[in-house]
């Protein structure tokens, strides 16, 4: 076993007593990871009850044989994003055999993202598991674990599919924003246990005093230890320290003194200790990190730091990692650290602190100069307030916030103060969590009125939900800004910009286009705050214009964009995914893929775009139109993983919407219905026009699939204004309005309103410029209607023509076709074929039969049916071709076999799939089992994919391919 050192250890587990239940369960769990599964322990106590002990015990006793990875939650570090993560990620990194590969690239800087930090821990933790070895995720203090690292954690245990991983999380009670994601995860979990922590019994109390005193002890005294410190732990340890060892063996219990508070006890195991060793424990206490112990010495002020260190340890209040590098010290628990910097006066607290900002890094400094401080500090607040402006610009705004809110606590005048508060809230706003913002609510609004706190309260209304309230805020907050911003008042300019990014995605929020254009470009013309927001209001405003003239006219916004997707920046990754959306609602799925690929995989990588989840989501919704769909399928999987993991619902819609089209095309109802089910209710929630959209095209799509016309009539009905002269319907919102109209036209037709659909069909037209898969939908419509009105001949003209321009037309891109709809027309062409005569019974046959096959290799059961139907009509029979292998394998066999069938390394699909290595080499054993096949390029014949590029044969050929474990 690997673990985080030894000394301390040793010394726990000779005094760790009782909990037999609980160590049970972890080593069930722990049985069960050696089994072949994962599973998830949390162990919930509050501070000093022995869970720290408890975890350590486990590691010693239950884990034989896993690698394991510690970290532990942090108070100063709350703020520091991916905090906890990262140590994993580092002894993950020196845990493993060889360095990182080309295959798992490093984040670039910037905001990191959940599903980003997790793909990287996910890589990793396959990377350990190629020796064998199971692996074990131990988390100490997770009430302080940054919010991200909990999200990237929830993230990683939702895509533990197939590997031996055990994740051990210890938390307090009592912060109830961790307990939901705890008990969250738990629920989520097939395989999760919760085991409380309370105090020892009384048994194991008195077997704890003896543990720790030499010699006879008075009878009685667990009886009386247990009585008065109910079984805690760490108040045992705390009245044992204090008690003269001659009163405990004498047995004079009357005269015994309880300690009035932890504080008292802690105090006098520091009287016994020689003045160097209290010194170097009061050093730790301010410092309140794993440092050198060099650095403790020089902060304590003592000579020998490993002389005292010593008597330290003896008593239990230090520990050490001799064999580390730099030999790093800590106090054992937090709530001796907090005893002990208490007891401290205010005067030594001061100068503890003071010394300690010249010791450490200049981050970590800030919070030790600000405690340092012992009234209004101008020259400290000037220089914090001038660090958190320049982490602001470069988009670092945590951190900003952060130090923005220590300089308003040393500001004394008024306005100063009220102003440096207000950024650091903004600046914690625009991370785009309210968590932190909202703790200073109150505090916000006593401040002065004005357009910053107004701002501030409207963004906070924003991420709360209070869209009205938001508004109102926000543009009395603007309008004021601007005013300022003419006048030439100092700063005016950046709460404009604040208020103006913001007001700008409420409006468009809400649908309202135009108004959404014009305060972007106000709000882009008046300057930066940091380039990704800026980025992200240039997004909103060709969004806006979307959603007003329409997505080719938007395109014009995008223009400062080079033409190949790659070439982007990492700053403009929102405005190339608002680009990849807009051609994928123009039917340019081939440019569109490209696009939301690129910004799918910076993402992926950590580059965090804020319209990351969304563009997960949007891809699965292309690769559906462009046939493929298991790919879409795997990658509304991950949207919705991507979304649970940020604890956001952007993307959920679309994922759902992707998921609905994917299942209701295979005629898989009961799943669809459920996605629809999912969309209803965020529809009911939110009641913005986008969730309205998806959910009118997934309920359309859902009745396309059960060719029932009527249904799609009412699914779209939401979408439609019938204020038109003459009633006549029209789709009033831009999203998806070409892929809208075409189904509008479709039921139409089908429900016998020719008139209705002949004006839809026009429209259609009109707004269509001929390129991309709609040329394909525009004929059959065309076809469709003609035989309605019964003009058969001029039906057949309209599918022939198309069918035989398909591929030589000048506009046609072999990246822009779409399986479903040209396997629709050919078997629209065929069928009227056949039932009027007008060609041989064996033209018509190879055209149903050419439309079967098509819809047989998208598993698209319901139109595989309905060309049986056709052609049994007729008195043909379909042409059997064996059935496909690849119905033998499950949904996520079916990724990981597609990803892998593509070209890519088991290392490069796992990080694609945001999935451990080990994952994709269980299931790709399976799959080869499954499919009879040895190789990478059967699997690729398989699935009907062009494959990998050739590699040389491999001699002998081995009983299964090598690359299942490379």
């Amino acid at each position: 076993m690997t673990g985080p050192d030894s000394g301390p250890e040793a010394a726990s587990e000779r005094l760790f007593v009782g909990r037999e239940p609980e160590s049970a369960r972890l080593r069930a769990c722990a049985d069960g990871v050696r089994a072949g599964a994962s599973w998830l322990a949390v162990v919930e106590g509050e501070a000093g009850i022995g869970k720290s002990a408890l975890l350590r015990h486990c590691a010693a006793e239950a884990l034989d044989g896993f690698t394991v990875l510690w970290a532990t939650g942090d108070p100063s570090e709350t703020d520091l994003p991916g905090g906890v993560v990262a140590q994993l990620t580092r002894q993950a990194d020196r845990a493993r055999p060889a360095p990182p590969s080309p295959a798992t690239p490093e984040p670039p800087p910037g905001a990191p993202t959940a599903h980003a930090l997790g793909g990287q821990l996910l890589l990793r933790i396959g990377t350990l598991q190629e020796s064998g070895r199971p692996v074990a995720i131990m988390v100490d203090d997770v009430q302080w674990a940054d919010p991200l690292s909990l999200r990237a954690l929830g993230f990683v245990l939702r895509r533990l599919w197939a590997d031996r991983v055990l994740t051990i999380l210890a938390t307090r009670p009592g912060d109830d924003d961790v307990a939901e994601v705890l008990d969250r995860l738990v629920r989520s979990q097939e395989r999760a246990v919760k085991l409380d922590l309370r105090g020892l019994g009384a048994d194991d109390v008195a077997r704890l005093a003896r543990d720790l005193v030499e010699g006879r002890l008075a009878p009685g005294l667990g009886e009386r230890l247990y009585a008065y410190t109910q079984g805690h732990p760490l108040y045992v340890r705390t009245v044992l320290a204090e008690v003269p060892p001659a009163a405990l063996r004498d047995g004079v219990l009357e005269r015994w003194p309880v300690p009035p508070s932890l504080r008292v006890g802690i105090r006098a195991q520091l009287n016994r200790l020689p003045r160097e060793s209290r010194e170097l424990i009061s050093g730790l206490a301010v410092l309140d990190a794993r440092v050198p112990l060099a650095t403790a010495g020089r902060v304590a002020g003592i000579t020998d730091p490993v002389q005292a260190l010593g008597p330290a340890l003896t008593c239990g209040l230090a520990q050490w990692w001799p064999m580390e590098h730099h030999s790093p010290v800590e106090l054992v628990h937090a709530l001796q650290r907090d005893a002990v910097y208490t007891s401290l006066t205010p005067e030594r607290r001061r100068a503890l602190h003071a010394e300690a900002a010249r010791h450490v890094g200049t981050a970590a400094s800030w919070a030790h100069r600000v405690a340092a401080a012992t009234s209004a500090d101008p020259v400290l607040a000037d220089e914090l307030e001038r660090a958190g402006t320049e982490a602001a610009s470069a988009g670092h705004n945590a951190p900003a916030a952060t130090r923005l809110l220590w300089a308003s606590s040393l500001t004394e005048d008024r306005s100063d103060r009220e102003r440096r508060l207000l950024t650091a809230c903004a600046q914690s706003l625009l991370t785009m969590r309210h968590t932190w913002a909202v703790q200073h609510r109150q505090q916000v609004e006593e401040c002065a009125p004005g357009p910053l706190r107004d701002t501030v309260l409207g963004v906070m209304d924003m991420m709360a939900g209070r869209f009205s309230t938001a508004e109102d805020h926000l543009q009395r907050s603007w309008e004021q800004a601007l005013s300022r911003h003419r006048a030439g008042q100092p700063g005016a300019d950046r709460v404009a910009v604040l208020a103006g990014t913001f007001l700008a995605n409420i409006t468009l929020w809400n649908g309202r286009g135009e108004r959404t254009v014009e305060i972007a470009q106000q709000t882009l013309a008046i300057g930066d705050l940091d380039p990704d927001t800026t980025d992200f209001t240039r997004a909103a405003l060709a969004s806006g214009r979307m959603w007003h003239l329409g997505p080719r006219a938007a395109l014009t916004d995008l223009d400062h964009l080079p033409q190949a997707g790659a070439a982007v920046s990492g700053h403009h990754l929102d405005s190339l995914a608002t680009r990849g959306v807009l051609r994928l609602f123009l039917g340019e799925l081939g440019n569109a893929r490209a696009d939301l690929s690129v910004v799918a995989e910076r993402d992926r990588q950590g580059a965090a775009s804020k319209l990351g989840p969304l563009t997960v989501a949007l891809l699965s919704i292309t690769h559906y139109l462009a046939g493929d769909w298991d790919a879409g399928e795997s990658a509304a999987d991950r949207a919705l993983a991507v979304a649970a993991a940020g604890d956001q619902l952007l993307g959920d819609a679309a994922a759902r919407f992707a998921a609905v089209c994917v299942r209701s095309g295979r005629g898989e109802w009961a799943d669809a219905e459920h996605h629809m089910d999912r969309l209803t209710h965020l529809a009911q929630v939110l009641g913005s026009p986008v969730e309205i959209v998806y959910l009118g095209l997934a309920g359309a799509t859902l009745a396309q699939a059960r060719a029932d016309h009527p249904a799609v009539l009412r699914a779209l009905a939401p979408l439609l204004s019938t204020t038109e002269p003459g009633g006549r319907p029209r789709l009033v919102h831009k999203p998806f309005w070409l892929w809208q109209q075409s189904l509008l036209a479709e039921s139409l037709t089908g429900t016998g309103r020719l008139d209705e659909a002949t004006r839809a069909l026009r429209d259609l037209r009109e707004a269509f410029d001929g390129t991309g898969y709609l040329r394909l939908v525009t004929a059959r419509l065309a076809g469709r209607l003609a035989e309605a009105r019964g003009r058969p001949r001029e039906a057949l003209d309209a599918y022939g023509k198309a069918l035989a321009d398909d591929t030589a037309a000048p506009t046609w891109i072999p990246a822009d076709n779409s399986p479903l709809h040209l396997a629709l027309l050919e078997q629209a062409h065929g069928g009227l074929l056949l039932a009027t005569g007008s060609g041989s019974r064996r033209e018509a046959a190879a055209w149903l039969n050419t439309a079967r096959d098509r819809f047989a290799a998208l598993r698209a059961t319901p139109f595989v049916q309905r060309c049986d139907t056709d052609l049994a009509a007729g008195g043909l029979g379909a042409s059997r071709k064996a059935p496909a292998r690849r119905s033998a394998l499950t949904e996520r066999e079916l990724s990981v076999a597609y990803a892998v069938a593509g070209g890519l390394t088991n290392q490069e699909a796992a990080a694609e799939l945001y999935v451990s290595q080990k994952t994709v080499e269980y299931h790709l054993s399976r799959i080869y089992t499954k499919l009879d096949i040895r190789s990478r390029r059967a699997l690729a014949a398989a699935l009907g994919t062009d494959g990998p590029a050739p590699v040389p044969p491999r001699a002998p050929k081995p009983p299964l391919d090598p690359e299942i474990n490379g």
